[in-house]
């Protein structure tokens, strides 16, 4: 109890330092000195030349510095950590390189990152633009979770500039599209629920629905590899109970906290799964299928539609002006959409070999700004984008703000940085944007599609969303300690265990493999962890 209450004085310090303090003498005016900073960052083949990029361009005029870049590894983290070690150079900024916390708080107490705090503390200087961004766009709530986010609780630094976004859709855990023109050629229903799921996929299947007379349309296609809204196996186990396994737990009726990955409800799911995976109604790779390997299934180049029910998102998942996407519509969810939270990301840091951490930092803010998050998602204004005109409403009912010309994301360019986005980024998918149907048809359609799929989101939450959903538990120093082995080897048991249920490897029909599955989840300690994570839902509730 004294060290929680010690940790507890150490945050409330700190986040009173952050909320009043402006003690730093930046400003605005330190701008345009001129310098150089190197920028490392990962390699990306979407991006032709980070040099020579409108992107950068723009940020050199605005700043008034040179911009370098370092391309790094695939193995980013370890790369650096080598550099670190070695007493190479490192890169001034290390941009778009999402590190777990664990990684962070070493790097940044062995001196490698440097500690932002007095920078974050000034709130009318240097960190001007981030706060007010923050306090615009964001609840008193949801502020103090982001401050609780970005301090290292042990030591009170702060390592990392974060990067956020909002999105109506990109939340979305799973995103379900319906080949309409499948289902009107064979006279069939909008599926309701699981049965009636089950009847489409083999009419997909053995019916011929594209008309090339062969055997070639796959059912249901998606993926648990996939990022944002790809999850076919997540909703599926969520029409027979709530489950999102970025909140591994759920709170029944008497607020304790469980775990559904034991339940028969969950069972259940898996048997239904085996089945579908058994006679071929749902893509054999469903475990592997990365995001770059969507598209070219779902909108295949030939026009030829294969997939008739697919998860995925509409920007990452599917071909740019793709005439086979015109077949589809948002399925309607006869159960709860799982909301994840992949809005907040740890990847962007100033080293140890920066020798103006000033200007980095200022140049970190300047991403921060509004302008910023439309050029590092849709690219040049005038070209890719242009303020929309005061009083236009965009599909989702909001005021829009800009209009999108041409979306560059997902094709070869040098006008961004292919999408990474160093600030905040709000309505991340274009909730807030005007698209023309009469210049752009196709980004038109598409943004009502995902207009569409919002919609039956919000819908099916309201009336199947019946238990109470797990916040996220914060734990201390010595709890997160004490579970790290068995949080570690039960997630990933449970998840590799789901894709052998699936595949059939292990029998979910099968008593014996079931209560096998169980015993070795007790084996490798999930009531200590259920156990913490109860202590720390009771101290978030009380």
């Amino acid at each position: 109890m004294k060290k929680l209450i010690a940790l507890l004085l150490v945050l409330v310090t700190v986040l009173s330092l952050m909320a009043g303090c402006s003690a730093l003498t930046g400003n605005k005016d330190k701008k345009k000195k001129g310098g150089t900073l190197t920028i490392g960052l990962p390699s990306n083949a979407m991006v032709a030349d980070y040099k020579n990029n409108d992107l950068t361009k723009w940020l050199e005029k605005e700043t008034g510095y040179t911009l370098e870049f370092q391309v790094l590894s695939s193995e980013a983290t370890t790369q650096l950590s080598t550099m670190a070690v070695g007493g190479e150079t490192m890169p001034d900024i290390v941009f778009g390189i999402p590190m777990a916390e664990g990684t962070i708080r070493k790097f940044g107490k062995d001196g490698y990152f440097l500690d932002l705090s007095k920078y974050f503390a000034d709130r009318n200087g240097a960190s001007k633009i981030f706060w007010e961004r923050i306090e615009a766009n964001y609840s008193k709530n949801e502020q103090d979770d982001i401050k609780r986010k970005m301090v290292d609780a042990s030591t009170g630094g702060i390592y990392y500039v974060p990067t956020m976004e909002t999105s109506l859709v990109d939340y979305i855990d799973y995103q379900m599209w319906i080949n309409k023109t499948w289902l009107d050629k064979l006279g069939l229903p909008m599926p309701t629920d699981v049965d009636s799921l089950y009847n489409t996929l083999v009419a997909f299947k053995e019916r011929d629905p594209n008309g090339n007379g062969r055997k070639d349309e796959v059912p249901l296609f998606g993926s648990e590899a996939t990022s944002m809204g790809g999850d076919v196996i997540n909703w599926i186990i969520n029409m027979y109970i709530y489950f999102n396994d970025r909140r591994i737990f759920n709170i029944d009726s008497s607020d304790k906290v469980y775990a559904p990955f034991t339940t028969d409800e969950y069972r259940e799911a898996l048997k239904f799964l085996n089945k579908l995976y058994k006679e071929g109604l749902i893509n054999s790779t469903f475990y592997s299928t990365k995001n770059d390997a969507m598209p070219a299934m779902v909108t295949p180049a030939s026009g030829t539609a294969m997939v008739g029910i697919f998860a995925g998102h509409l920007t990452l998942h599917t071909s740019l002006n793709s005439p086979v996407l015109e077949q589809y519509v948002s399925l309607p969810l006869w159960s709860p959409s799982v909301v994840n939270d992949a809005n907040y990301s740890r990847s962007i840091f100033i080293t140890h070999s920066c020798k103006e951490p000033d200007k980095a930092f200022d140049l970190l803010m300047t991403m921060w700004s509004e302008e910023a998050s439309y050029r590092f998602r849709y690219g040049v204004e005038g070209v890719n984008w242009e303020y929309a005109p005061k009083g236009s409403v965009s599909d989702y009912g909001l005021e829009a703000k800009i209009k999108i010309l041409n979306d560059p994301l997902g094709q070869m360019n040098t006008c961004m940085w292919s999408g990474a986005c160093g600030g905040l980024n709000v309505y991340a998918e274009g909730e807030a944007a005007l698209y023309d149907g009469e210049t752009n048809p196709w980004l038109a359609m598409r943004a009502q599609m995902a207009a569409d799929s919002r919609k039956n989101s919000d819908e099916a939450n309201k009336k199947y969303l019946k238990d109470k959903i797990c916040p996220v538990l914060v734990f201390t120093p010595e709890e997160g300690s004490a579970i790290e082995a068995q949080s570690t080897g039960c997630s990933t048991y449970f998840k590799s265990s789901r894709t052998d249920f699936i595949k059939g490897t292990m029998n979910p029909n099968s008593d014996a493999d079931w209560n096998a599955y169980l015993k070795e989840l007790n084996k490798l300690g999930l009531k200590d962890w259920v156990d913490v994570a109860q202590k720390a839902y009771n101290r978030d509730t009380l």
